[in-house]
């Protein structure tokens, strides 16, 4: 069951950035293979440093002071971190978009990398703020 659970994890981890570089960048027929191993490598090196420092678990030096309580860096938990599902179709949409008004398929892939990047800057920044004030915000 642990084997085969592994293998499940492998491939949610490999098929997001393969259905990425295969139907939005690469295009039938598809020639980029090597745009689509960088993409998947990538993908997988991120999880793997992911993860190793969601399994840490340390704190934030002088976050007692800065905040007035003790932050952590991981939950101390074996979880795989890795990519989600649910952007595929937004990135499909803005690079296909981004692709009709003519800008290369690589560089629309990565302004969408770079939006992300922008996008989890503010995560970390909600995550840092306390519970009751991310309960006002978002009711």
């Amino acid at each position: 069951m642990g084997l085969q659970h592994a293998f499940a994890m492998v491939g949610g981890l490999i098929t997001p950035p393969y259905v990425v570089a295969k139907f939005t960048i690469d295009e039938f027929p598809f020639t980029k293979v090597d745009l689509q191993q960088y993409a998947i490598v990538a993908a997988l090196i991120t999880s793997g440093i992911c993860t190793i420092i969601n399994i840490l678990h340390f704190e934030i030096p002088f976050s007692k002071k800065l905040f007035g309580r003790r932050l952590f860096v991981g939950s101390g938990l074996l979880s795989v971190m890795g990519t989600s599902f649910t952007f595929l179709p937004i990135f499909e949409i803005a690079i296909r978009q981004m692709k009709a008004d003519g800008i290369a398929g690589e560089d629309a892939y990565a302004k969408m990398l770079g939006t992300s990047m922008v996008c989890a800057i503010l995560e970390i920044v909600f995550s840092l703020c306390p519970g009751k004030f991310v309960r006002k915000i978002f009711p």
